[in-house]
């Protein structure tokens, strides 16, 4: 389960590597890509990695007028003597030795400018799957778990956590390879040249790696506490703007910001935290690799003295240590840098794992699925014992039972929280009766896919949602195929149509966020509209009318009769005059 409670931040987080591979199936698809890139990144590595032998070359055989024969009998006694005559014609002319440097240089700028665009397309289709995966998963959560969160807190889990991993895919990982390459053709190379400086830096690796183990595994943890505690200030923050109204009515705006400001001086913290472990950390790698630093450079002088070793010898090996030294700094910063992005995935893994609305085995076993089947579907409803309660031992409705026969409008009535809009929801699915059953025409809701039930219910719900789109895609939301007539034709018979027309863009008129930009009524229309579009087997209408005034709402009867009429219907309203004579059915709760 998701938390969102700061003390549950405390927890010990203990990401499992091997849950890298629940992402294999994004990568998968894009192994070519992938592949063409690490290819790409050791071809560029290992040309890299050759170019600090050219200082060698440049002191001993141009500078010092060292006899080229030596490089002869180096290659040959490392088994390399086909690069022999090449590097003794490098070695001799300072011309040939700039243009072939120069040439080298420009094969690996091109080279890694492939590799940069291959990279770059490989890390935005996965940030692209992946985030449309997670939100498409997030919006099948079943609404029971999302009235548990707040919108601001699962789009910084959806925003955040994604975005964690684009940079994952992006600079850690391409910068992972590209090191921990460097630092193996580098070290290859330092054998060969110095044996004993080779083993030394291999002593101190162990010293580093600890380093780096110890403030990792702290690190991790703290970015975990750092998330959570950024999507609660998210959830806030959302919440407060959406209020902004409620808020600015009773003064209360600084109540809201202190209550932000205390969960942002909590994020600031673990911040603050997480900073301090990345510099000890540094510090420390710093000063292992300065000590190392310091006993190659004397054991070169000693050896310099005791003719073993030649100047252009430690330069090359200084050379490659502060080349290696850099390249290892670079995998220690990297893993580090991977503690908050383990942290994303084990919030996206644990999100990825939440049981959807949709995709549990009775949805694959259902008996209803096709579109044809409504023409056949008749819409009677049968409530047989029907209870349920949100809290244990708080029952909202009990043992609820009633036939509604097909073409029958049901009128439901009873005082506020009675559990009306309950009984709706529990037809709907949205929840599940925690004692009896629920039946269309004969077979238990519980058998029926879901997404295909709810494409038989058109609802026109006191809380009217609109979108921010045209007035045309808010009445054709539930029938997106609908022509410009039918969306007209439905306008007309909610009354609003003329109302439209007037607007300057007519119906393609933007209606603002949640359709903020018409009134209460106006919208509850839009959403008449929408269902008289639909044309749905069984009709739900929750308060239709609470918006409405009364000239509009003597239209909207004619309407409802002629909206009602040859379909199963549910009707929650307190107006009785508008109801009168449409109810054949009635349920008091």
């Amino acid at each position: 389960m998701l938390q969102s409670d700061d003390k549950n931040n405390d927890r010990d987080v203990r990401f499992r590597y091997r849950d890298i591979l629940f992402f294999w199936k994004f990568v998968r698809p894009l192994w070519v890509l992938g592949l063409t890139s690490l290819i790409l990144t050791a071809v560029s590595t290992a040309l890299s990695s050759l170019l600090p032998l050219s200082v060698k070359l440049l002191i001993d055989f141009i500078v010092m007028k060292r006899p080229v024969d030596d490089i002869g009998r180096f290659l040959t006694s490392r088994h390399l003597g086909f690069l022999a005559d090449p590097l003794m014609q490098l070695a001799g002319s300072l011309n040939y030795m700039v243009v072939t440097l120069f040439a080298v240089g420009i094969v690996i700028g091109m080279i890694g400018i492939v590799e940069k665009l291959i990279t770059l397309r490989f890390q935005q289709e996965i940030t692209f799957t992946v985030q449309t995966e997670l939100f498409g998963h997030a919006l099948r959560f079943p609404l029971s778990f999302l009235k548990q969160k707040q919108v601001g807190y699962l789009m910084s889990r959806v925003s955040d956590d994604v975005g964690m991993v684009q940079f994952f895919f992006s600079w850690l990982a391409p910068q992972l390879v590209t090191n921990s390459f460097y630092s193996l053709f580098g070290i290859i190379i330092l054998f060969n040249l110095n044996s004993t400086v080779a083993s030394l830096l291999l002593l101190v690796l162990p010293v580093l790696f600890a380093i780096n183990f110890f403030f990792a595994a702290r690190l991790r943890a703290v970015s975990q506490k750092e998330m959570e505690r950024h999507a609660m200030v998210s959830e806030e923050m959302h919440e407060a703007i959406s209020g902004a109204e409620v808020l600015k009515a009773f003064t209360a705006e600084h109540k809201a910001v202190e209550k932000i400001s205390e969960k942002l001086r909590k994020l600031f913290s673990s911040r603050f935290q997480g900073t301090a472990l990345n510099a000890l950390s540094s510090s420390f790698t710093q000063q292992a690799k300065l000590v190392l630093m310091l006993a190659v450079v004397v054991l070169g002088v000693h050896r310099i003295e005791a003719g073993a070793m030649t100047i252009g010898d430690l330069t090359t090996v200084i050379a490659y240590l502060v080349y290696l030294s850099g390249r290892l700094t670079g995998i220690s910063s990297t893993v580090l840098s991977l503690q908050p992005v383990f942290a994303s995935m084990e919030r996206l893994v644990e999100m990825f794992k939440t049981v959807p609305e949709y995709g549990i085995k009775v949805e694959k076993k259902s008996l209803i699925r096709h579109d044809s089947v409504k023409k056949e579907l008749k819409g009677e409803l049968i409530f047989s014992g029907v209870s349920f309660s949100y809290d244990p031992g708080k029952p909202v409705l009990e043992d609820i039972s009633f036939k509604v026969e097909p073409g029958q409008t049901l009128i439901i009535t009873g005082e506020s929280g009675a559990g009306k809009t309950t009984l709706v929801n529990l037809l709907l699915k949205f929840h599940h009766p925690t004692a009896g059953s629920i039946s269309l025409d004969g077979k238990n809701l519980q058998e029926l896919d879901t997404r295909w039930l709810r494409d038989q219910i058109g609802i026109v719900s006191q809380e009217v949602f609109l979108f921010n789109d045209t007035v045309e895609n808010n009445i054709k939301f539930g029938k997106p195929a609908a022509s410009r007539e039918e969306v007209i034709s439905a306008a007309r018979q909610a009354h609003i149509h003329g109302y439209i027309e007037s607007l300057p863009q007519g119906y393609q008129t933007i209606m603002g966020e949640r359709g903020g930009f018409f009134s209460p009524g106006q919208r509850q229309r839009i959403s008449i509209a929408r269902a008289f579009l639909r044309d749905p087997v069984i009709l739900v209408l929750d308060e239709p009318s609470s918006a409405l005034d009364m000239d509009t709402e003597k239209k909207l009867k004619d309407s409802l009769e002629q909206l009602t009429k040859e379909r199963t219907t549910l009707i929650i309203s307190h107006r009785m005059h508008l109801i009168d004579g449409l109810g054949t059915v009635k349920l008091e709760l």
